[in-house]
């Protein structure tokens, strides 16, 4: 694996989001279907490839791994977490920002696009069999997602709290665990079935590219790319704190796979839910959703920057 390898995925990824970008433009498909689609792609196509990934022969080493991966996983949310903290900390301080889109920025600090980004990138990069890994990041990304991350999407002051337990029980954490369960417990799988969820989770690449195409289709890019703001937020958020971040798990005596692996999440854009749980709690979804456009754009370039610091 190089970074021009790694770029080339990049690239890859954006043209298929370019594909969708034009598909929407031209009327091939239109915000309904966009929704239909989409709970496809969630409920169906994600549960499958991820299902995929811890099908098939394990190595002898891929319990001790495991344990690493966790361990990674978990690291990774307390650092993002406590960047995000820091971040709301100091720039409250100075007081140039209201404090409802100070939160939205934290909130958008610590959650990355970990399955529709990560895993096209990894899969591509290391094997199917190393997609499990990421399973890891997608059950604690869901629980993280839906507690702290209702919790500083309602606007300081609100008594609409909304926030409860079982808005963590959903299709992504289920699947999660259930894939969990399956990987330790090594139950074996017959080939037919095995193959079932390969070639559904395969396409869950593509049209999840083409939806996130549609997204940008539907924003006023020129107002995105007009902002200031926006370009100091994203040198933060696809630069700075991913850089650090990666600067300090490659020191970490794991496998170098297990890291590079962990490196490549760090480096990704931000994900798509933090503009639905601000819309949703805050009325403000339009202003994560330009954040989401430019990281999402911009990853093009900024993931391979990154993976200098680790390949």
């Amino acid at each position: 694996m190089n970074t021009l390898f790694l770029f080339e995925q990049m690239l890859m990824l954006f043209a298929m989001m370019a594909t969708g970008f034009s598909a929407f433009k031209v009327k091939l498909f239109n915000a309904e279907g966009q929704h239909q689609i989409s709970k496809i792609v969630v409920n169906v196509l994600n549960p499958c490839l991820i299902i995929s990934a811890v099908m098939g022969d394990k190595s002898p080493e891929s319990r001790t791994l495991t344990v690493q991966n966790f361990i990674l996983a978990s690291a990774f949310y307390v650092f993002f977490i406590l960047a995000g903290f820091l971040y709301y900390y100091l720039m409250k301080k100075r007081g140039r920002k209201g404090q409802d889109e100070l939160r939205l920025e934290q909130l958008m600090m610590f959650l990355s696009n970990v399955g529709f980004f990560g895993i096209p990138v990894i899969k591509a990069l290391f094997g199917d069999e190393y997609v499990i890994n990421l399973v890891f990041y997608l059950l604690l990304f869901n629980i993280v997602a839906y507690s702290l991350g209702i919790y500083i999407a309602i606007p300081k002051g609100s008594a609409g709290g909304g926030f409860s337990f079982r808005k963590i029980i959903n299709t992504g954490t289920v699947i999660s665990a259930i894939a969990i369960m399956i990987y330790l417990a090594d139950i074996p799988v017959h080939e037919t079935v095995g193959d079932f969820f390969s070639y559904m989770g395969n396409a869950c690449i593509p049209l999840s590219m083409l939806l996130i195409g549609g997204s940008l289709a539907q924003l006023d890019l020129k107002e995105v790319f007009r902002d200031k703001n926006i370009y100091i937020y994203i040198l933060l958020r696809n630069i700075l704190i991913p850089g650090a971040g990666i600067l300090i798990f490659r020191l970490l005596p794991f496998d170098q796979t297990i890291v590079k692996i962990c490196c490549i999440v760090t480096s990704m854009p931000i994900a798509a839910l933090s503009g639905m749980l601000a819309e949703q709690y805050a009325r403000k979804g339009n202003y994560c959703n330009k954040m989401i456009a430019m990281s999402t754009i911009l990853s093009v370039l900024t993931v391979p920057l990154l993976s200098l610091l680790y390949l």
